[in-house]
């Protein structure tokens, strides 16, 4: 009889059994660590390198700082200031010293349009100036008049350079500002001396017709309240107006007849202005009237009650009644004395359009 046949499958030793793939997969492990620990090298590499460049940064901080007080310090002394103008954008920068040559408290911030607010305020073209420079290679000076409410009519001197950027352009043109004359006696009058000189500051502050403010000091004005008004949150109001049918007047009166009708407006005005407010003859028969801390609804009856009282004054020796028209607009937070001066100046005009003997607020 035949021997059985064993059809049983043998069963491996499982000491030698090894997971499917095991050395792919060791393998990826061990990459994976690999990457891991290079990970964790750079996280503390690039922490160590912030802490670097942190460190290095306040440094920089820290010698920024004391430059810029030695600088302040330096201006204050020297009684100078630094002016910075960027031709490619249009942008200005006043140190703390140039505010103060104008008056300027230096704590005061500048927004957009301040600095050529002052400027045009006193008939200065500094940006005129310089961009009539900008082929200097060499410093070059030139000088202006500035006339101010505290110490009227002095000199300036600029000394100014281009700075040339890589690409050969000028990239910023640096002026230094000071009085002329080299002793403190010069940069800061004395009370008698400015009391010899009335002359100049009276035409430059004074309409000598009316004897209210000029438009230089209107403007200068219009721009320090401006500031003002957005430090203290304290709402302002600038009204604009002008006679009606002046050139008329003029024309079939005579000059003289014209010039008595300008000093009762300015009188009848004068007697409705507060002892806060500016009241100043910006043009031929033109009027500004600034009004810190009146609402709209305040401004509204203030201008109607000035049209209405000069229109109810009668002719009186040979001069004639007359009308005005009125614009006015309180100020936005982005407002600069031009731009409120511009959209108050085009209510004005509405109000002239619409017939004359009327009042119009900006939109």
């Amino acid at each position: 009889m035949a021997s059985p046949v064993d059809l049983s499958v043998p069963q491996p030793d499982p000491a030698s059994i090894l997971p499917l793939g095991s050395d792919p997969l060791l393998l990826a492990c061990g990459a994976m660590a690999l990457v891991a620990l290079a990970a964790i090298s750079r996280v503390v590499s690039s922490r160590r390198e912030t802490r670097e460049v942190a460190r290095t940064a306040r440094q920089h901080g820290d010698a920024m700082r004391d430059f810029l007080q030695t600088l302040r310090m330096a201006e204050r002394l020297a009684g100078i200031g630094i002016w910075q103008y960027d031709p490619q954008t249009g942008e200005q920068h006043w140190s703390d010293g140039m505010k103060r040559l104008f008056g300027i408290d230096e704590d005061e911030q500048f927004v957009a349009g301040d600095a050529e607010t002052l400027l045009f305020a006193h008939d200065i073209d500094l940006v005129g100036e310089v961009e009539r420079n900008r082929h200097q290679t060499e410093p070059f000076e030139f000088e202006f008049e500035l006339n101010t409410p505290d110490i009227p009519l002095r000199g300036l001197r600029v000394q100014a350079c281009n700075l040339i950027g890589a690409n050969g352009e000028v990239r910023s043109i640096v002026g230094v500002v000071r009085e002329r004359g080299e002793s403190e006696t010069a940069r800061k009058p004395a009370h008698s001396d400015i009391v010899s000189g009335l002359d100049a500051p009276i035409t430059a502050l004074c309409d000598p017709l009316t004897g209210i403010a000029t438009r230089r000091l209107v403007m200068a004005e219009l721009g320090r309240r401006l500031v003002d008004a957005r430090i203290t949150e304290m709402p302002l109001v600038l009204v604009m107006f002008d006679v009606d049918h002046f050139q008329r007047i003029n024309a079939d009166r005579g000059a003289a007849a014209a010039d008595t009708v300008l000093r009762r407006v300015a009188a009848i005005a004068g007697a409705q202005a507060r002892e806060s407010d500016l009241l100043g003859r910006v043009g031929d028969s033109e009027f500004a009237w600034i009004v810190p801390g009146a609402s709209d609804r305040m401004a509204r009856i203030m201008t109607e009650r000035l049209r209405q009282a000069i229109a109810a004054t009668d002719a009186k020796d040979g001069t004639p009644a007359v009308t005005i028209s009125v614009g006015y607009s309180a100020m936005k937070p982005d407002d600069t004395a031009l731009s409120l001066f511009a959209r108050v100046d085009g209510a004005l005009w509405e109000a002239r359009a619409s017939g004359c003997n009327r009042v119009r607020m900006a939109a």
